[in-house]
């Protein structure tokens, strides 16, 4: 398995070259809580997060018994989830709480006749700020978002490993308890204008 750490536009160069796809989670913060810590700050699945010592986490049954619980995010760990993009390419991503407010996402596209690839993000919730703060590869992207509590999770941000520098945002949607989309947007001509995105449904052993 080979762990890549690169900017986002770099992986879709690599993506598009080998499987003629781009998969790519991006963003950064515009204001809010500073920027959360990076994925490889949070690297390795630490145990899980104990309801006594941090905010409460709904456990399966509760999330499943409800299409969208307080807090979705909190929903997400749980299964792995398996993702169709855009670009018909597969994907796999395992959430999973590494600290009571510390959410890990490790996401591996499978290409044809190349080595998977690995992306790490990093979800920090701020609850003087009620925010949730995303890091992804090392802070190259990093976006800010309230709790999940509608039928879509907005983060906004800019993107700061580029240049030119531009606005992204990742906004999921839940399609129910076990399935969601994901889909990244770029503001270009003052609209946003998906580039990337996934449908993911959750498969628990």
């Amino acid at each position: 398995m080979k762990r890549w750490t690169l900017s986002i536009v770099a992986l879709s160069a690599v993506v598009s070259a080998a499987a003629s796809a781009q998969f790519v989670a991006s963003a950064s913060p515009n204001a809010g809580p500073p920027p959360a810590p990076t994925a490889s700050a949070a690297a390795g699945y630490g145990p899980e997060a104990s309801p006594a010592t941090g905010p409460e986490i709904p456990t399966q049954s509760t999330v499943r018994a409800a299409s969208l619980p307080i807090d979705g995010a909190y929903s997400l760990p749980g299964g792995i989830w398996n993702c169709e993009t855009l670009a018909n390419s597969v994907a796999t991503s395992v959430y999973k709480m590494t600290a009571p407010r510390t959410m890990l996402e490790r996401t591996t596209l499978h290409l044809p006749h190349r080595p998977p690839v690995e992306l790490d993000t990093t979800f920090v919730y701020d609850p003087q700020r009620d925010r949730w703060g995303l890091s992804m590869q090392k802070g190259a992207y990093v976006a800010t978002a309230p709790p999940w509590s509608t039928a879509t999770w907005t983060f906004a941000g800019t993107e700061v490993d580029g240049d030119p520098h531009r606005n992204v945002r990742l906004v999921y949607t839940s399609l129910g308890p076990d399935a969601y989309r994901s889909d990244y947007e770029a503001l270009i001509k003052n609209a946003w204008q998906t580039f990337s995105g996934a449908t993911c449904r959750r498969e628990i052993p």
